[in-house]
């Protein structure tokens, strides 16, 4: 299980830590190619419902977890290698030293040194960045299964702590992988300001390597009962789980809370290189604070809060989010004060009560009872639902940032227009946030609200068929 964890914790903070230093200042991509892309590699967690289906449903050889890990890996590890082999190709800046210089204000000469076909490079890298994310996700599908079986066999008052350590082993090494990024990814035509680089190659030959040693540990160290099979056929399971009150609520809860908090700027990256100069190596090191105050967040809740108000806890942590956010943000724009680590270093303070709140989520989808042998579907039921509203975040997010001058060429300029339409689409962006908060109120308060759902019973096809279009089912 360690070596499952931190493989997945490995390759998935690896492949989101390079969109930065990257695809973004490497490469040049434009604001909107860079938001696609951090959309795009985060994209296969939304099939966790569905590859969720196929270990529980498609035995292999008489095994379900096993096979589907291996496979998984294997994506993983040859997605990877052909990032490791394939040359990256110059850097847009020949000279590192002018992208502190707006395209308007360069000589002829100094334009002559850019190198104008490097964003189109960045487009296979985001295919193969999502390739070897779907491989992560497919082995984790089939290690979901024995996770949900051993958490629903712990203590009522202590459930969910498995679910917690887990997590908390996960984020460990996302530290690592920050780390190797941050460290590595740090030489000049990254954004950084080392003399040297281990290069985005380098990296993902870590990657490589990570998955394939994860191979042989799925087959030699998952113990799996052989032919073990769901007990029902799985769509009409899936159809009388998806009409279930507490489902349905649940479905649509994590959905229309992950549309409206995920709402954002698409000149993020670009205000965080030009504006705010972070460099590669502490947006790295944020990286890593970033998993230590997640972890902390998870087991504040797994140790003091397993009985909180699920709806209290999640509602106090987004107005923190969304007021932390605010702070760096609107004095970085207006240049009251600009440096990398009040861009990077305040809103890590709204880690803390984003982890706790996401935990919270998962919480509920383990009170949930009698699943026939569909552990893995009913665990990326949460995963998926929530996944599903990326998109939409993305679209939302694009559709309103298109009515503004934000783009890479408006932020280089720097002037009063520049950052009064900055602000509005930051405002814009919070106010959609803060209306993520309507959505607990279809969250049950507690466990015991989970069970009086379940002992009520109370079933709409509406609401089971909509919830079944709406994840793809």
């Amino acid at each position: 299980m360690l070596t499952h964890i931190a493989a997945v914790g490995t390759v998935y903070g690896t492949v989101s830590g390079v969109i930065y230093s990257v695809l973004n200042n490497y490469l040049h991509m434009s604001t909107t190619l860079v938001a696609t892309a951090t959309a795009l590699v985060t994209f296969p967690r939304a099939l966790r419902i569905f590859t969720g289906m196929l270990t529980d449903t498609c035995p292999i050889f008489g095994y379900r977890r096993r096979p589907y890990m291996i496979i998984g890996w294997t994506m993983s590890f040859i997605s990877c290698l052909l990032m490791a082999a394939l040359p990256l190709g110059e850097p847009y800046y020949g000279d590192p030293s002018l992208s502190d210089v707006a395209l308007v204000d360069m000589t002829p000469q100094q334009l002559s040194t850019l190198n104008t076909d490097a964003p189109g490079r960045g487009v296979k890298l985001i295919i193969l960045m999502m390739i070897a994310n779907f491989g992560s996700v497919m082995a984790y599908s089939g290690f979901n299964g024995a996770l949900m079986d051993a958490s629903q066999r712990e203590p009522e008052a202590t459930r969910g702590t498995l679910i917690g350590d887990v997590i908390v082993i996960h984020y460990v090494f996302m530290v690592v992988s920050s780390f190797m990024t941050g460290i590595g990814l740090n030489g000049e035509d990254y954004g950084g300001t080392f003399s040297w680089t281990m290069g985005f190659n380098a990296v993902m030959w870590v990657c490589a390597v990570a998955s394939f040693l994860t191979i042989p540990f799925s087959w030699y160290c998952i113990q799996e009962v052989k032919n073990e099979r769901a007990q029902v056929p799985i769509l009409p399971f899936l159809y009388d789980v998806f009409q279930q009150e507490v489902i349905y609520r649940y479905s649509a809860f994590r959905f229309c809370f992950s549309v409206f908090s995920q709402i954002t700027v698409t000149a993020s990256s670009v205000i965080q290189s030009n504006w705010a100069k972070v460099e590669p190596l502490n947006s790295g090191i944020a990286s890593m604070l970033t998993a230590f105050l997640t972890i902390s967040g998870t087991y504040l809740i797994k140790k003091r809060g397993l009985h909180w108000n699920w709806r209290y806890i999640i509602i106090v942590c987004e107005i923190c989010v969304v007021c932390i956010d605010a702070i760096p943000t609107l004095l970085t724009i207006w240049d009251v004060y600009r440096s990398q680590w009040f861009w990077l270093g305040v809103p890590l303070v709204g880690e803390v009560p984003f982890a706790a709140a996401d935990y919270v989520a998962q919480l509920l989808i383990l009170e949930i009872g009698n699943q026939k042998g569909f552990e893995a579907t009913l665990l990326g039921l949460g995963v998926t639902t929530e996944s599903v509203g990326t998109p939409f975040a993305t679209v939302i997010t694009k559709s309103v940032d298109g009515y503004f001058d934000i783009e890479r060429a408006f932020i280089e300029q720097d002037n009063h227009h520049v950052r009064s339409q900055v602000t509005y689409t930051y405002l814009i962006a919070y106010a959609f946030n803060l209306m993520s908060i309507a959505a607990v109120f279809w969250l049950p308060k507690q466990k015991e609200d989970v069970h009086e759902m379940q002992r009520r019973n109370r079933k709409s096809k509406v609401m089971g068929i909509f919830t079944m279009s709406g994840t793809g089912c």
